[in-house]
């Protein structure tokens, strides 16, 4: 398996999720991909400490996480953002279902901060609830697919600057079943849209337009925002 991880300025949030990984008790054999697009902090240094793979490549997401995939030597992408982590055991398990035939799979998302209140959980529920009906951008949640079913689709689409990963989810679900396991879980930052433990209101409703543009026009004009 080839886990491929897209980098800007993520020196904060980048070692729990290596350290999430590296801590697994696995017979699942990995390697890891950091994509930065030219980070101007630690992120480089710190993918290092870890014995990564690390591609300076300057890019946008859905190319970044394209130049994973292609350099990937694995049978199956497993593509997380740099501000999750996983759980114990989530590698174990997720061979297992592969194992069972899945080619594709996204998992239920789990606040990373703030799992004490109700608007994160309920925020995510939300955004599980939203992915099924492939309404919004799956990435966050990390997403695993057989790299044949990558190379099939195309990848991402390097147009998009924004949604390219639901673009992603809406093309991948054409050819093959998309599976949504319950017991897989992954702890995402809920620093999009939460701060101090209050909903960021005004940045809930950017990402809703974002989202919106895409479905209704096929095309986003806005990029992802830098978030720390």
């Amino acid at each position: 398996m080839s886990i491929v991880i897209p980098t800007l300025n993520e020196e904060k949030y980048l070692p729990r999720l290596l350290k999430s990984i590296r801590a697994q008790k696995t017979e699942c054999k990995f390697e890891i991909i950091i994509v930065d697009g030219f980070s101007s902090d630690r992120t480089v240094d710190v993918a290092k400490q870890f014995s990564t793979t690390v591609l300076i490549v300057k890019s946008n997401i859905a190319e970044a996480r394209n130049i994973g995939g292609l350099y990937a030597k694995g049978r199956f992408l497993l593509f997380l953002d740099a501000d999750t982590a996983i759980p114990q055991g989530f590698l174990s398990n997720l061979k297992c279902l592969l194992e069972d035939g899945v080619k594709c799979a996204i998992f239920r998302p789990e606040p990373l901060e703030y799992a004490e209140f109700l608007f994160a959980r309920i925020g995510y529920t939300l955004g599980w609830i939203l992915c099924r009906l492939r309404l919004t951008n799956p990435c966050y949640m990390g997403l695993v697919i057989e790299r044949n079913v990558f190379t099939s689709v195309g990848g991402f689409d390097a147009r998009l600057t924004y949604s390219e990963d639901l673009d992603f989810l809406w093309k991948v679900s054409r050819i093959v079943k998309v599976y949504y396991p319950k017991r897989l879980s992954i702890y995402s930052s809920t620093r999009r849209w939460m701060q101090n433990g209050r909903l960021r209101f005004s940045e809930c409703l950017r990402m809703a337009f974002r989202v919106i543009q895409y479905v209704i026009l096929r095309r986003s004009s806005m990029e992802y925002p830098i978030y720390r």
